[in-house]
């Protein structure tokens, strides 16, 4: 299936409220991608999985053409207001419609796991790229907060990572999170797609209640919240010699 899918759909249900309070917190890791990867001007980028779009929009800053991909009608208005000059198209993690080698660069911040078969969604990744190909994920062997805390709302989401080949580099991205009180941590927690199948069982203010207690530990003297996590960023090369 490669047009929308019915986890685009969980996710576009408060697309607006992800992209303000959420879709920022890959930064660091997006400031990263773009430092190794070389990606500048004259540079070809595909994001999969690009949400609202503001990756896009850092690397067309930086000078690339980008083009981002996500399974949400949703996300994908948002993304070309986000980032105007980059190309967007809604499509499900799978076959992808470029020859091969179209891309310098081929990015998927926690993106991945969403498809149906991640190992064909990496394999396509590597095939149309020219060179660079950036998977960022939790990282496996540091707990995130942020996972400590949807496990215990909602329990393990039973996706799947991809089993990749032996990268090139692998890096350690500190990726915090910080809400200055209770409202905006819940609305933050309450729009991303994991947590909308539980909204819809159990209802928003029980959901909330359960966010409550699961946050409790993270919150700061000042009624802020505080959640450290980290990504392991694999960095795989086609042309390493370039």
């Amino acid at each position: 299936m490669t047009d929308a899918t019915p986890v685009g759909e969980l996710w576009g249900r408060r697309a607006a409220h992800r992209a303000a309070l959420g879709a920022k917190m890959s930064l660091p890791a997006w400031k990263t991608a773009i430092e190794r990867t070389n990606t500048g001007p004259g540079s070809t980028l595909l994001d999969l999985g690009c949400g609202s779009g503001e990756f896009c929009a850092l690397a067309t800053e930086a000078g690339a053409h980008a083009t981002g991909i996500d399974a949400s009608h949703e996300m994908i208005k948002l993304a070309r207001k986000t980032a105007p000059a980059a190309e967007f198209h809604v499509r499900a993690l799978g076959p992808l419609p470029w020859q091969d080698g179209t891309f310098d660069v081929v990015t998927a911040f926690n993106a991945l796991f969403f498809a149906d078969d991640p190992e064909a969604a990496f394999a396509e990744a590597v095939r149309v790229s020219n060179d660079y190909v950036v998977v960022c994920d939790w990282h496996p062997e540091h707990p995130s907060d942020t996972i400590t805390v949807g496990w215990s709302v909602k329990g393990p989401s039973g996706r799947r990572h991809a089993k990749t080949p032996q990268p090139q580099e692998k890096l350690t991205i500190d990726i915090p999170q910080h809400f200055p009180d209770e409202a905006t941590m819940l609305r933050a927690f309450l729009s991303t797609g994991g947590y909308q199948p539980i909204i819809e069982a159990d209802g928003e203010e029980s959901v909330a209640q359960k966010i409550r207690a699961a946050t409790e530990q993270f919150r700061t003297q000042d009624g802020g919240y505080r959640f450290a996590n980290k990504y392991l960023m694999s960095v795989f090369r086609k042309n390493p010699r370039k």
